[in-house]
């Protein structure tokens, strides 16, 4: 019995001399965006040939793959996240509109491009820092790194592990081995101009391509010897079309990476094996054929599998090689005690607290937190909102950090908008907005809009909420506007027949007082007091009017684009009234409802829209002529009849709108869409006037893109009697 207790004791001795003699194999994983996805390939042969990885350096996506295998995760397994995540919820150029809260989206159909400044705290103009979202994929890598969130240094790893970054400031490379393992992924693939940077341990880092794409010389320094190099970075093309921002940067990218890659491989050794899949015709952005991509690393893995099989490991040797490399790590969330909040911003703490469904006292729920956090960064203030445990005198404490947004003082908002009917009927818009935020420690808001064109407007009010979750709030408001239209002069002399210029102009002021449900329903109340007047030059019409609206609105909106939308719901209810005994010259109550709601299936959608307004309580000789009048014409509004031609006291309408994704077509590298609208509708004066034979019918065919100015459309309308228009329309809905 001695004896064979000593016969295994030596033959583990003289294993574990073998397992030191065996040379230490280092991964270099590259990068190249979505061609990364190659490097699961390459992982799927490694272990089919029973080939030992003691290390893994990775590059922007490189680090991706390798940061989830050197945690524990298995080819299949990230072949699973890259292959069936839907990366537009985290590859975002903008918040979550459907997350936003209801006074963020109505800005959306105030100022309907893209374009604006941040104001930081000194006063000054700021642009954001990247195109593309930080927190959104900081949260999706926290997500699929939360089984090893305990282990800060990356030597801890089942396989260890190292992430290159780059440093902003310098081009240094910098070569992140503890810390936050999601953290020091987003940094090594934060592609600059893409992906805001990220600060660690007070650097602000972005895409390590950008120092060493293919890190070769940090698998050296770590003393490995014998690397399997992985190159999938693109090369750059010197004949390309300098055409939009986004082939510059990515051509930029691309030579920057190109050339230290071709450096780094100039270092490689004869023992070393470097692999290059064969990816032509893949970019870096092709997130949506992963698939395509990983068989590409397979096939190179396979090509290459006689060098490979020379670093082979027998079935024993490679079973130990598992135990000790590829075992699981269970993270089990504890219990947490308290939580504490390190908020930077001008929201009160409890504006943040009370939007946690995370209580002390219950097991640690991660992914609840998460969808809060995402919830609380949706609101538009915060740059990050971040969160770690960490255990205090036998306590587990959840710390969640906040920091401001670079525009948290305020914000300037520019819109355009052109029209033509090419009929003879053109109008335009320039918008300007400014504003200022954080009033109080509620969010209270100090806003202010100008508008010239065929449209002038000045705006100034106050958002003030009322409590710290701003579920109500007061909003004080004046104003002045003047609005040209051609309406039908019989509303104004009733002898005469045709279509006339007509100027309205208001000024005056409102009182508000709202409660938000919830981020996609809004209730509001409210009272105003204004000056009203009404000009028809042709015909000498000059005459004013004084009016004293109440009234009450119920609207929801969860659309994910208004202008594109592919899901949600959005509509309004709003009740109106006016009377002579409040020092009204306007008599009537008024109803008016719409919706719209949006159908999608890949490339296709339906969109249908519905809208009706009802004028009611008229007195005989009562005035709506201003306030009380509906319009349809224009634009999916009965295309096929002339803009404004169509007013009166009530109205109905309703339509549905096709669209269809024209794949690989692209306006100012925006997708571009095709699609028709059937419509239907009419207005009318007085319930007698209206018979269901008096609604018109018309359509549009039409080519669109959503662009930085706002959605562009192209359109050809038509109605069921002959009437037909064409539109060039770009940014603002008139």
């Amino acid at each position: 019995m001695k004896l064979l207790k000593l016969t295994i004791i030596i033959a583990l001795f003289f294993t574990s001399l073998i397992a030191e003699d065996r040379p230490k194999i280092a991964l270099v994983l590259s990068g190249g965006g979505s061609r990364g996805a190659a490097h699961v390939g390459v992982l799927k042969i490694l272990e089919k040939n029973r080939v030992p990885v003691d290390m893994i350096v990775g590059t922007s996506m490189g680090s991706l793959v390798g940061g989830l295998y050197a945690s524990g995760k298995t080819p299949q397994e990230i072949e699973d996240i890259l292959g069936k995540t839907d990366w537009t919820e985290y590859i975002r150029t903008d918040f979550n509109r459907a997350d936003t809260p209801m006074r963020k989206k109505e800005i959306d159909y105030l100022y309907q491009g893209r374009l604006g400044l941040g104001i930081n705290t000194d006063n000054e103009l700021v642009l954001p820092t990247g195109v593309l979202k930080r927190q959104p994929m900081l949260y999706k890598l926290l997500k699929e790194t939360q089984h090893a969130q305990n282990i800060k240094d990356f030597d801890k790893l089942p396989i260890p592990f190292r992430a290159v970054a780059t440093n902003i400031k310098n081009g240094d490379r910098v070569v992140l081995k503890s810390g936050v393992l999601a953290e020091s992924i987003y940094a090594s693939l934060s592609v600059p101009g893409g992906f805001q940077p990220i600060n660690i341990d007070g650097i602000y880092l972005v895409d390590g391509g950008v120092s060493e794409n293919m890190p070769v010389s940090v698998a050296q320094e770590l003393g490995a010897d014998i690397i399997i190099a992985v190159d999938v970075s693109e090369n750059f093309d010197d004949n390309i079309d300098v055409d939009s921002y986004l082939v510059i940067m990515s051509q930029l990218v691309n030579i920057l990476t190109r050339k230290n890659v071709n450096e780094s491989i100039t270092t490689l050794r004869d023992k070393d094996i470097l692999l290059t899949p064969d990816l032509n015709g893949f970019s870096s952005f092709d997130a949506d054929k992963y698939i395509e991509i990983i068989q590409k690393g397979v096939d190179v893995s396979t090509k290459n599998e006689s060098s490979l099989q020379t670093l082979s490991l027998s079935d024993s040797e490679y079973e130990e090689y598992r135990q000790k490399y590829r075992k699981k790590i269970v993270f089990t969330p504890p219990v947490v005690d308290k939580i504490e909040l390190e908020n930077s911003t001008y929201l009160s703490d409890n504006s943040i607290l009370n939007r946690l469904h995370i209580n002390t006292g219950e097991v640690f729920d991660e992914e609840l937190l998460r969808a809060d956090l995402l919830h609380i960064y949706n609101m538009m203030v915060f740059d990050t909102v971040d969160y770690s445990l960490k255990t205090q005198d036998g306590e587990n404490i959840l710390v969640i950090s906040t920091a401001p947004s670079l525009d948290n003082h305020g914000e300037v908002r520019f819109a355009i908008g052109l029209e033509d009917d090419f009929d003879g009927h053109s109008s335009y818009s320039l918008k300007f907005g400014y504003t200022m935020f954080g009033l109080n420690s509620y969010g209270g808001e100090w806003k202010n809009d100008f508008e010239i064109g065929t449209r002038q407007r000045a705006y100034t009010e106050i958002f003030q909420p009322l409590d710290s979750r701003q579920s109500y709030y007061i909003k004080p408001s004046i104003g002045y506007k003047s609005i040209t239209d051609i309406v039908p002069i019989n509303r104004y002399i009733p002898s005469e027949y045709g279509n006339v210029e007509l100027t309205t102009k208001r000024y005056g002021g409102s009182f508000a007082l709202g409660m938000y449900v919830s981020t996609d329903y809004e209730f509001e109340v409210g009272a105003s007091l204004y000056k009203d007047r009404v000009v028809v030059d042709t015909y000498q019409v000059d005459d004013s009017y004084d009016a004293r609206p109440i009234y009450a609105s119920f609207k929801s909106d969860s659309l994910d684009n208004i202008h594109f939308p592919k899901y949600g719901f959005k509509s309004e209810i709003k009740w109106t009234k006016e009377m002579n005994s409040w020092g009204s010259d306007y008599d009537y109550q008024q109803v008016y409802l719409d919706f719209e709601k949006p159908f999608t299936l890949f490339a296709n959608n339906i969109t249908a829209y519905f809208k009706y307004g009802k004028t009611y309580d008229v007195p005989t000789g009562g005035v709506t002529s201003l306030a009380g009048s509906y319009t349809l014409g224009g634009m999916f509004n009965l295309s096929g009849y002339a803009p404004y031609s169509l007013n009166d006291d009530n109205m109905v309408f309703g339509a549905l709108r096709y669209r269809y994704q024209i794949s690989g077509a692209k306006l100012l590298d925006l997708p571009l869409y095709t699609g028709f609208s059937l419509e239907t509708g009419n207005t009318w004066s007085s319930d007698a006037d209206f018979k269901s034979s008096d609604l018109k019918y018309s359509g549009a065919l039409y080519i669109a893109a959503d662009t930085f100015l706002g959605p562009f459309y192209l359109a050809y309308g038509y109605s069921k009697y002959g009437e037909h228009s064409g539109y060039l329309y770009l940014g603002e809905k008139f």
